[in-house]
């Protein structure tokens, strides 16, 4: 029976111990201070570390028309994390002269700590290699 109790109380402060712990931030302007020195132990059901993405005009008045970005950091569930990252999906262009809206969701204690600020490279590249394909085939061609 003593053991029985003990190997329970191991137990508890094992699951005590177990609970994500992430970034927390809200409406940032920067991925710097707040976003990266706050973290929050998520609820039980919690599982996944959230961040939303903002590149838009700011609410007051600026003379070129200026964007800002404002991020939030969060902990929230896997599906409601995925359910929003689809919800916002076409709106992630991340183009630097149009406001953009994107989620990132990962899983894993501190996991939220790099956001996505800018256009990935990869697509460069990729659409480089591409192009520059096609014109080699055309001037291949053109022989």
């Amino acid at each position: 029976m003593n053991y029985l109790l003990k190997a329970a109380c191991f137990l508890g402060l094992f699951a005590l111990g177990s609970a994500l712990e992430c970034y927390v931030c809200n409406d940032q302007p920067n991925n710097r201070d707040k976003c990266v020195k706050t973290t929050i132990q998520c609820t039980q059901h919690q599982d996944t570390c959230k961040s939303f993405i903002e590149w838009k005009q700011p609410p007051y008045w600026t003379p070129l028309s200026e964007r800002i970005y404002s991020i939030d950091k969060s902990c929230s569930t896997r599906d409601q994390c995925e359910h929003e990252q689809k919800a916002w999906g076409l709106e992630c262009m991340r183009n630097w002269y149009r406001d953009w809206h994107c989620v990132e969701c990962c899983q894993g204690d501190r996991c939220n700590y790099y956001v996505t600020l800018g256009a990935s490279s990869m697509k460069t590249s990729i659409m480089l290699l591409v192009s520059s394909f096609i014109v080699l085939q055309m001037i291949l061609r053109w022989r």
